[in-house]
């Protein structure tokens, strides 16, 4: 066991974490090592929500956010067409609609620039982050270097990725544009023909269960003395300058400091403490192929004119797919996901006849402009935030943990945070 620090005088000693998640169970691990009595408060299991159905990346070079000019030209299309790269239920449209006039402000060049460089200082540590809490953790074998893939079927397809490109090179992103021999050649498995051009970053990760990765940081922060809380925390009520009550259903306890990592359901946390932000959910789904014992890939693999991720996970290969906005309480809809095992089955023909052995929808909690929400609250001093990670909950847990920690230490932060306030919007 790493050894236990002791907090420095006047810092908080008892802290809750909201949300068992990666994010949460990373930052309880972070925080139980600098020497913090940490509760952390999941009603299930540990990594068994949204933290436990995503690619598998650790992608480095992510500075493209998800709003983009390209992007919005699309919008009409995700309320009329149910194949786009996202689906609006029409439904919803009012309740999202503050939400996406955010997310379609967001798509300007200009605001696209100045994102992508408050992307960068976090994509960029990320891996370096993990490499950090694998070695506390001794769980180094969970995270693999091989890289992050995307694949194109057509010229024009990948004529479209210029701009992500540019946007790669303008921050020093490590990343080769490869031809049809050489995407064969890192992936021989994948259909001949298929794909006529590549994007690689040979410094991303890949970690082929993220809910072992997950157990593995939490197993650790409990040899730190991390508690797991299985009760549905209600309230928080900040009660003093130095103390905050959690309200759950089976009890109400007091705390010198909390940190809320609940995902998509942080927004009525940070309500109830003051502080209102524009979160909503991009729900994301998950199709899992059996496996046949046969390594198919060595990496994700995306390919983003067909608009699904093809992962080799640990018991077999995963599909995810696209957006859906509808937030957390519509039923799930698996019939888009549906109609691109065809298409999945064709690329990869390893998959052709494998059985589909699990179907699964999480909550991407996500802000219009692709910024997670970390720091502190500004009307309690006691409150911290470490939530909205979108599509790079696994790839930021680690750096956002490590953020916390030097925040509520008080320690001095290593670059500007200040486009991850809560109060941006």
């Amino acid at each position: 066991m790493t050894q236990t620090l002791t907090p420095a005088a006047g810092s908080p000693r008892t802290i809750a974490v909201i949300g068992g998640g990666v994010v949460g169970t990373a930052v309880a691990l972070v925080l139980s090592t600098k020497g913090y009595q940490v509760k952390l408060f999941e009603q299930g299991d540990i990594g068994a929500g949204t933290s436990s159905g995503n690619a598998g990346g650790i992608v480095t070079g992510a500075v493209l956010p998800t709003a983009t000019p390209g992007v919005l030209r699309a919008i009409p299309s995700y309320i009329f067409n149910p194949d786009s790269a996202a689906v609006l239920r029409p439904s919803y449209f009012l309740r999202i609609l503050p939400w996406l006039l955010r997310f379609i402000a967001a798509g300007s060049p200009q605001r696209v620039a100045s994102i992508a460089s408050a992307l960068e200082p976090l994509v960029s540590r990320a891996m370096k982050a993990h490499l950090a809490l694998t070695g506390i953790s001794k769980a180094q074998d969970r995270i693999d270097t091989v890289g992050w893939l995307k694949v194109y079927t057509s010229d024009a397809s990948f004529a479209e990725t210029a701009f992500e490109r540019e946007l790669m090179r303008r921050h020093g992103v490590n990343f080769s544009v490869l031809n049809a021999e050489e995407i064969e050649a890192l992936e021989p498995k994948l259909a001949k023909g298929v794909c006529k051009h590549g994007i690689f970053q040979p410094e991303s990760g890949f970690v082929n269960f993220p809910k072992g990765l997950t157990q593995a940081y939490f197993e650790c922060a409990r040899e730190h003395g991390t508690q797991h809380i299985r009760e549905t925390v209600q309230e928080l009520r900040p009660s003093s300058a130095v103390n905050i009550t959690v309200k759950t259903d089976r009890r109400t306890e007091t705390f010198d400091a909390v940190v809320v990592a609940a995902g998509a359901w942080s927004k009525q946390f940070a309500r109830q403490c003051g502080d209102d932000v524009c979160l909503d959910t991009e729900r994301g789904y998950h199709m899992s192929f059996r496996a046949n014992g046969k390594p198919l890939l060595t990496r994700p693999v995306s390919f983003p004119d067909q608009h699904f991720v093809l992962s080799p996970m640990h018991d077999g290969v995963s599909m995810v797919s696209g957006d859906e906005l509808a937030g957390v309480d519509a039923p799930p809809d698996f019939r888009r996901i549906r109609r691109l095992v065809p298409a999945a089955r064709r690329a990869l023909p390893g998959i052709a006849d494998a059985e589909v052995q699990r179907e699964w929808m999480g909550y991407r909690p996500s802000t219009p402009d692709s910024l997670p929400v970390i720091g502190r609250s500004p009307h309690h001093r006691n409150v911290f935030y470490a939530f909205g990670h979108g599509h790079l909950g696994l790839t930021l847990s680690a750096i956002t943990a490590q953020l916390i920690g030097g925040l509520v230490a008080d320690d001095p932060v290593p670059f500007d945070m200040t486009p991850y306030r809560i109060n941006r919007f």
